[in-house]
């Protein structure tokens, strides 16, 4: 998987990317060139990850010693977590971009951000949450963006021994300037459909930067029937479920010669069946002979002799279509 990039400048929306509206109103002059789309933005998103891969992120802040920076998730959405609120999450909160190249999560509390690479998302997801007292109260109920992460590590290669990274992302309800830190918190109410928005337009650009690995994957494995006969009786490794069917060779050879063929004419033996002027002069195995009126037309007289091809002549015959099978 490709590596991230870290990033200590917050990208503009505005300035940095191109808005998904305005790029499909237009024909582009290049698909090359030019600004990433903006697919999805959102500045107020909580970003979960357990103690032991947040480091791996870059993006979170650092806490103080003396516990007065808390890394924990905060309320009200860490009502709706096991093990005592989440005490085995560190939280930060990040503004997201969900761009046509990169998907970009920023903190402004740590001064830092990440770019991570589509191929390196193995998997999102939509997850549920609800209140662990109260989980019939729909007030309390929210939803996040589920995701595994797996990165190269820094040799260049894929760690294969190592876990993804599980990262949960959750649109919250920013708390206005003007409202006390005391007042009561509530679950955004459009958290639905910010946390579906951004899963959908993570799914759209994924589905512009497929895998490499597993194209390269499907390459090697579609030439296994990439060469079929069909014969009946042709000898041959048969495929399952494919009666008469045979698979060629995986080497680029040939399929198994037909029965009655004596063999293929390849570039190879070519000279073995015909001479420098094109002539059939026939080979080992195979006659050079052609049965009766092989090569010759027939005229209409003979077609339409009595019987012939199913024709009777007079006036009480049916008209019938000559049978050319």
């Amino acid at each position: 998987m490709l590596p991230p990039t870290v990033i200590r400048t917050c990208p503009s929306a505005d300035n940095d990317f191109q808005p998904l509206s305005e790029y499909q109103a237009q024909t582009p002059d290049t698909f090359f060139d030019g600004k990433p789309v903006l697919y999805y933005h959102d500045e107020n998103v909580k970003a979960w990850v357990s103690k032991e891969q947040y480091e791996a992120l870059h993006i979170f802040s650092k806490g103080s010693e003396d516990g007065s920076t808390p890394l924990n998730p905060s309320p009200p959405e860490c009502y709706a977590l096991e093990n005592d609120r989440g005490k085995h999450l560190f939280e930060e909160k990040v503004e997201v971009f969900v761009a046509s190249n990169k998907l970009t999560l920023f903190s402004h509390k740590s001064g830092t951000g990440i770019e991570i690479p589509y191929p390196a998302i193995t998997l999102h997801a939509i997850k549920n949450f609800r209140h662990i007292e109260k989980p019939d109260e729909a007030s309390s109920k929210f939803i996040g963006v589920y995701m595994q992460l797996e990165f190269s590590n820094s040799g260049g290669e894929d760690d294969e021994g190592s876990d993804p990274i599980e990262l949960t992302l959750v649109p919250y309800k920013a708390l206005p300037a003007e409202q006390s830190s005391t007042e009561t918190l509530i679950i955004d109410p459009l958290n639905h459909e910010r946390a579906t928005a951004l899963f959908n337009q993570v799914s759209a650009c994924s589905n512009l930067h497929p895998d490499p690995h597993e194209e390269e994957e499907e390459e090697e494995g579609g030439d296994e029937f990439d060469r079929i006969v069909f014969e009946d009786s042709a000898e041959g490794d048969a495929i399952e479920g494919l009666p008469g069917a045979f698979r060629g060779d995986l080497n680029g050879g040939l399929p198994p010669p037909m029965p009655g063929s004596s063999g293929w004419i390849t570039a190879d033996n070519v000279n073995q069946y015909f001479d420098e002027d094109g002539n059939w002069i026939g080979g080992d195995g195979v006659s050079g002979e052609l049965g009766d009126g092989a090569g010759r037309v027939r005229a209409h007289v003979e077609v339409d002799q009595d019987g012939m091809d199913g024709l009777e002549n007079g006036d009480g015959a049916d008209s019938k279509r000559p049978r050319t099978e």
